[in-house]
C-alpha cells in the first residue's frame, strides 16, 4: 500500500461546500478552511453548480498543493440540496463538516467540534453563527475562544426540534448522513432538513454556545428571500413528516407538524390581508395550546399553496403531484 492509499483510510474530517458564484468570497473562505487547526488528514470536496464567475479557478489555484482534494464542476445547475449529497456522498472522513462558500470558519473551530464530539460520544455537534457585517478578508483568521459552554443532548431530534438551526454551522459522522442520504433533494435550501434527517438517526448531539461560523458582509444571499425560507421551512418538515410518521412517536410527530405550521404562519402574516382571520392563524394558536395528530389534509393544502408561489426557487425534485 503507497502513502496516498494509505492517507485516504485515515481521512479524520471531510470539508463538503457547495459552490455557486462566490468568487468574491472564496479567497477568505479558503484561507479559514485550509487553515483549520489541529487535524491529521482532512479532505476538502468542492462541488461547483455551474458557476458564472471565477470560483472554480480560484478553488483550483488554491488547492493545487494541498492533498485530499475533491473538485467537481459541474455541466448543470441543479441547486443546493442536490449540490451537497453529491459531496456527502463523495466523503471518506469519519466526520463531515459543510460549509456554504461564503461561510469563514474560526481556524480552531473544527478541532473543538471534534474533540468535543469525542468527548460525550455524540454524532452530531452544532455551534452558533454570526453575522459580522466585516469583509470576508478581516474575518478569515479568527479563532474560537478557549473557555466556552455547551449542552448535550442524548435525543438529538428532540434537541433539533426544540432548537433553531440555521446556516450549515455543524459536524456530523459521515455514516450517519450517508445513511440518511444527507438533505431532502426535494426542497431546494438544505438548511432544515439535513439536522432534521441526520438527528432521526443519530445518538447524541451537542449545541456549542459559540460561533462556529462567522458569517461576512452579505451581498446577494437567498436569506433575503422570506418567502423562499418559509417554504423550505415548510417543506422539510412536511416530508419528514410524509416520510417518517409510521415510526415516529406522537410528540415527535407533533413537535415536526408544529415546525410545518410554524413556518406557513410566518408566510402568512408577512403576505396575506388580515392574517389573523385566516384559519391559518387558528391553526397556529391550535398547536400553541394542544398536543395534536397532524392534519394531513391541511398539510397538503398548505403544500399546494406554497406550490404556487412566484419567486421561490425549486428543486429538481420538488414533488408537485400532491
Amino acid at each position: 500500500m503507497n502513502k496516498k492509499d494509505s492517507d485516504n483510510l485515515d481521512i479524520d474530517v471531510s470539508f463538503v461546500m457547495s459552490v455557486y458564484n462566490k468568487e468574491y468570497y472564496l479567497p477568505a473562505v479558503l484561507d479559514a478552511l485550509l487553515g483549520q487547526t489541529g487535524l491529521k488528514n482532512p479532505e476538502f470536496i468542492f462541488i461547483d453548480d455551474l458557476s458564472k464567475d471565477k470560483s472554480v479557478e480560484i478553488i483550483r489555484e488554491r488547492t493545487k498543493n494541498i492533498k485530499n482534494v475533491v473538485l467537481v464542476a459541474k455541466d448543470v445547475n441543479e441547486g443546493i440540496s442536490i449540490t451537497v449529497n453529491q459531496g456527502i456522498m463523495r466523503a471518506r472522513g469519519k466526520w463531515v463538516r459543510m460549509l456554504d462558500s461564503d461561510d469563514i470558519l474560526p481556524l480552531n473551530s473544527t478541532e473543538k467540534m471534534i474533540e468535543l464530539a469525542t468527548l460525550c460520544n455524540a454524532d452530531m455537534v452544532y455551534g452558533r453563527y454570526i453575522k459580522t457585517g466585516k469583509e470576508p478578508q478581516e474575518i478569515s483568521h479568527e479563532l474560537m475562544k478557549e473557555n466556552f459552554s455547551y449542552n448535550y443532548y442524548k435525543n438529538a431530534l428532540d434537541a433539533v426540534l426544540g432548537g433553531h438551526f440555521t446556516r450549515m454551522g455543524q459536524l456530523i459522522k459521515r455514516d450517519i448522513l450517508q445513511r440518511t442520504k444527507g438533505a431532502d433533494e426535494r426542497v431546494f435550501i438544505q438548511d432544515e432538513s439535513i439536522p432534521l434527517r441526520a438527528a432521526r438517526l443519530s445518538n447524541g448531539i451537542i449545541k456549542i454556545k459559540e460561533n462556529v461560523v462567522l458569517v461576512p458582509k452579505e451581498t446577494n444571499n437567498l436569506s433575503k428571500n422570506t418567502n423562499q425560507l418559509d417554504n423550505d421551512r415548510f417543506f422539510a418538515n412536511y416530508y419528514m413528516l410524509k416520510d417518517f410518521a409510521l415510526e415516529l412517536d406522537k410528540k415527535t410527530k407533533f413537535k415536526i407538524y408544529k415546525k410545518a405550521i410554524s413556518a406557513n404562519w410566518k408566510y402568512v402574516k408577512k403576505n396575506l390581508k388580515n392574517p389573523y382571520f385566516t384559519s391559518d392563524f387558528w391553526y397556529y394558536l391550535i398547536t400553541k395550546l394542544f398536543v395534536l395528530e397532524p392534519d394531513f389534509l391541511y398539510l397538503d393544502k398548505l403544500a399546494k399553496r406554497f406550490l404556487s408561489l412566484d419567486g421561490v426557487l425549486r428543486s429538481k425534485k420538488q414533488d408537485t403531484n400532491i
